[in-house]
Protein backbone atom coordinates (compact mmCIF):
# COMPACT_ATOMS: atom_id res chain seq x y z
CA UNK A 1 0.00 0.00 0.00
CA UNK A 2 1.39 3.39 -0.59
CA UNK A 3 1.06 6.51 0.93
CA UNK A 4 -0.52 9.67 -0.81
CA UNK A 5 1.40 12.75 -0.50
CA UNK A 6 -0.49 15.96 -0.06
CA UNK A 7 -0.68 16.97 -3.90
CA UNK A 8 -1.87 13.85 -4.85
CA UNK A 9 -4.67 13.73 -1.44
CA UNK A 10 -5.76 16.89 -2.56
CA UNK A 11 -6.13 15.99 -6.29
CA UNK A 12 -7.95 12.88 -5.79
CA UNK A 13 -10.28 14.48 -3.26
CA UNK A 14 -11.14 17.49 -5.51
CA UNK A 15 -12.01 14.56 -8.41
CA UNK A 16 -13.77 12.58 -6.35
CA UNK A 17 -16.19 16.06 -4.72
CA UNK A 18 -17.09 17.24 -8.04
CA UNK A 19 -18.63 14.03 -8.50
CA UNK A 20 -19.86 13.29 -5.34
CA UNK A 21 -20.43 16.12 -3.39
CA UNK A 22 -22.22 14.53 0.04
CA UNK A 23 -18.38 13.14 0.28
CA UNK A 24 -17.38 16.44 1.54
CA UNK A 25 -17.45 16.06 5.48
CA UNK A 26 -15.81 12.96 5.47
CA UNK A 27 -13.21 13.83 2.68
CA UNK A 28 -12.08 17.27 3.64
CA UNK A 29 -11.18 15.78 7.22
CA UNK A 30 -9.27 13.39 6.13
CA UNK A 31 -5.76 13.13 7.37
CA UNK A 32 -4.06 10.14 5.96
CA UNK A 33 -4.84 8.57 2.34
CA UNK A 34 -3.40 5.13 0.72
CA UNK A 35 -3.67 3.42 -2.21
CA UNK A 36 -3.79 0.16 -2.52
CA UNK A 37 -3.44 -1.18 -6.69
CA UNK A 38 -5.55 -4.42 -7.64
CA UNK A 39 -6.14 -5.77 -10.89
CA UNK A 40 -9.19 -3.83 -11.95
CA UNK A 41 -7.91 -0.92 -10.74
CA UNK A 42 -7.19 1.06 -7.34
CA UNK A 43 -9.11 1.09 -3.95
CA UNK A 44 -8.17 4.24 -2.13
CA UNK A 45 -8.22 3.96 1.78
CA UNK A 46 -9.34 6.91 4.00
CA UNK A 47 -7.99 7.03 7.70
CA UNK A 48 -8.13 3.19 6.90
CA UNK A 49 -11.25 3.40 5.33
CA UNK A 50 -11.91 1.70 2.03
CA UNK A 51 -14.32 4.50 0.53
CA UNK A 52 -12.62 5.24 -2.97
CA UNK A 53 -12.29 3.16 -6.07
CA UNK A 54 -10.50 3.85 -8.85
CA UNK A 55 -12.55 1.38 -11.49
CA UNK A 56 -12.44 1.37 -15.67
CA UNK A 57 -15.88 4.02 -15.07
CA UNK A 58 -13.53 6.33 -13.07
CA UNK A 59 -13.65 7.45 -9.26
CA UNK A 60 -17.03 5.92 -7.49
CA UNK A 61 -17.67 5.01 -3.91
CA UNK A 62 -16.97 1.90 -2.45
CA UNK A 63 -20.01 0.18 -0.73
CA UNK A 64 -18.36 0.99 2.82
CA UNK A 65 -18.77 4.61 1.68
CA UNK A 66 -21.97 5.17 3.55
CA UNK A 67 -22.94 8.50 2.96
CA UNK A 68 -22.38 8.78 -0.68
CA UNK A 69 -23.99 5.70 -1.49
CA UNK A 70 -27.05 7.01 1.11
CA UNK A 71 -27.50 9.67 -1.34
CA UNK A 72 -27.55 7.85 -4.63
CA UNK A 73 -30.90 7.08 -6.74
CA UNK A 74 -31.56 3.45 -5.73
CA UNK A 75 -33.57 0.55 -7.26
CA UNK A 76 -35.25 -1.69 -5.29
CA UNK A 77 -34.71 -5.46 -6.76
CA UNK A 78 -36.68 -8.21 -5.60
CA UNK A 79 -34.90 -11.21 -3.53
CA UNK A 80 -35.32 -13.47 -6.65
CA UNK A 81 -32.79 -11.02 -8.06
CA UNK A 82 -30.24 -10.72 -5.07
CA UNK A 83 -28.18 -13.67 -5.56
CA UNK A 84 -27.79 -12.89 -8.94
CA UNK A 85 -27.05 -8.89 -8.21
CA UNK A 86 -24.29 -10.33 -5.58
CA UNK A 87 -22.57 -12.77 -7.92
CA UNK A 88 -22.14 -9.66 -10.20
CA UNK A 89 -25.48 -10.39 -12.54
CA UNK A 90 -26.37 -7.29 -14.70
CA UNK A 91 -30.11 -5.58 -13.67
CA UNK A 92 -33.07 -6.58 -15.18
CA UNK A 93 -36.10 -4.54 -15.70
CA UNK A 94 -38.55 -7.47 -14.28
CA UNK A 95 -36.15 -7.98 -10.88
CA UNK A 96 -36.87 -4.59 -10.02
CA UNK A 97 -39.28 -3.84 -7.30
CA UNK A 98 -39.33 0.03 -7.12
CA UNK A 99 -37.15 3.08 -8.45
CA UNK A 100 -36.32 5.97 -6.06
CA UNK A 101 -34.99 8.97 -7.13
CA UNK A 102 -33.90 10.05 -10.39
CA UNK A 103 -31.35 9.48 -12.78
CA UNK A 104 -30.09 10.08 -16.23
CA UNK A 105 -28.41 7.09 -18.66
CA UNK A 106 -24.91 6.00 -17.34
CA UNK A 107 -25.57 7.85 -13.95
CA UNK A 108 -24.25 5.56 -10.47
CA UNK A 109 -27.17 4.16 -8.84
CA UNK A 110 -27.69 2.34 -5.47
CA UNK A 111 -29.35 -1.60 -6.02
CA UNK A 112 -30.98 -2.45 -2.59
CA UNK A 113 -32.92 -5.82 -1.91
CA UNK A 114 -36.13 -4.65 -1.15
CA UNK A 115 -36.50 -7.05 2.28
CA UNK A 116 -33.76 -5.29 4.20
CA UNK A 117 -32.85 -2.53 2.15
CA UNK A 118 -29.23 -3.25 1.88
CA UNK A 119 -27.20 -1.92 -0.30
CA UNK A 120 -25.41 -4.89 -2.62
CA UNK A 121 -24.26 -3.13 -5.79
CA UNK A 122 -23.33 0.19 -7.26
CA UNK A 123 -24.54 0.40 -11.32
CA UNK A 124 -24.71 2.42 -13.87
CA UNK A 125 -27.86 3.49 -15.68
CA UNK A 126 -28.32 2.17 -19.04
CA UNK A 127 -31.32 4.02 -19.36
CA UNK A 128 -32.86 7.20 -17.52
CA UNK A 129 -35.31 6.44 -14.78
CA UNK A 130 -38.53 7.51 -16.43
CA UNK A 131 -37.85 5.40 -19.43
CA UNK A 132 -36.63 2.85 -16.84
CA UNK A 133 -40.16 2.78 -15.07
CA UNK A 134 -42.11 2.64 -18.34
CA UNK A 135 -40.51 -0.49 -19.53
CA UNK A 136 -41.58 -4.36 -18.82
CA UNK A 137 -38.05 -6.40 -19.66
CA UNK A 138 -34.49 -5.82 -21.07
CA UNK A 139 -31.41 -4.85 -19.14
CA UNK A 140 -31.38 -1.58 -17.01
CA UNK A 141 -28.19 -1.70 -15.26
CA UNK A 142 -24.56 -2.25 -15.52
CA UNK A 143 -23.25 -4.10 -12.45
CA UNK A 144 -20.25 -2.27 -11.62
CA UNK A 145 -19.28 -3.06 -7.84
CA UNK A 146 -20.91 -5.87 -5.53
CA UNK A 147 -20.91 -7.43 -2.39
CA UNK A 148 -17.96 -10.24 -3.51
CA UNK A 149 -16.50 -8.54 -6.25
CA UNK A 150 -12.63 -8.44 -6.40
CA UNK A 151 -12.70 -5.17 -5.57
CA UNK A 152 -14.96 -5.94 -2.66
CA UNK A 153 -12.11 -8.87 -1.57
CA UNK A 154 -9.22 -6.57 -1.84
CA UNK A 155 -10.46 -4.31 0.98
CA UNK A 156 -11.99 -6.86 3.18
CA UNK A 157 -9.07 -8.61 3.01
CA UNK A 158 -6.56 -5.54 3.40
CA UNK A 159 -8.99 -4.25 6.62
CA UNK A 160 -8.44 -7.52 8.50
CA UNK A 161 -4.73 -7.01 8.40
Amino acid sequence: MRHLKGKESKQLIREFLEQYPASADSLNAAIHLEELIVPDGAIFFVDGRPLILRTKRGLIPSLKFDSVVNALPKVIVDMGAVRHVANGAQIMRPGIRQIEGRFSKDDLVAIQDEKYRKTIALGAAEVDSELMQSMDKGRVIDNIHFVGDDLWTSFSETSKQ
